[in-house]
């Protein structure tokens, strides 16, 4: 559909996420040596597991990371083949991040609410702003996401939403 106009393609992955299942070529990326049992899907629990255990954990994460990044990597070759940056909104997020062995825990949802989990990554590309490689310290959530989208499209945002668009944050940084 590049050629038409005001279409909306939502793509939702499961990944990362354990179980942290990969192909073996993004695990060759993290060599290293691990004696132990198989070991993809750590319970939410303070760590208990030996040093060795934490560090293959944090390399199954980081192959499967490395995964997903090739994976976004094709969605972004396709913007560029069909010139794509220069009428649509992109927006790159996730939910929520994941503590491997951080201050004494894994997972995401037992223990505080740690940066690790709480700052979540968040890409926004607005070809009416054309703002490249800048960072803004105004606070967004994911809640902020819908009417964002509403108003890229001109749709009118529900008086009852939560939530504020962010165009003039991505513009000048305003809250």
């Amino acid at each position: 559909n590049h050629l038409k106009d005001n279409w909306y393609l939502q793509i939702e992955t499961f990944d990362p996420h354990e179980p942290f299942f990969c192909n073996k070529k993004y695990k060759d990326l993290y060599p290293h040596k691990y004696n132990g049992q198989a070991w993809d899907f750590p319970k939410y629990e303070k760590v208990k597991h030996s040093e060795e255990e934490i560090q293959h954990i944090r390399y199954q994460y980081a192959a499967l990371v490395s995964m997903c990044d090739y994976y976004l990597g094709k969605v972004l070759d396709v913007m560029d083949k069909y010139n794509l940056w220069e009428d649509t909104l992109l927006i790159v997020n996730t939910d929520h991040g994941f503590i491997l062995g951080e201050h004494g825990w894994l997972g995401k949802g037992r223990m505080p609410y740690y940066n690790e989990i709480a700052n979540t990554p968040l890409f926004i590309w607005d070809p009416r702003s054309n703002k490249k490689n800048v960072t803004r310290n105004s606070l967004v959530q994911t809640i902020d996401l819908a009417p964002t989208i509403l108003e890229y499209f001109k749709i009118r945002i529900p008086k009852d939403m939560q939530g504020r668009q962010l165009k003039e944050t991505i513009n000048s940084d305003k809250s």
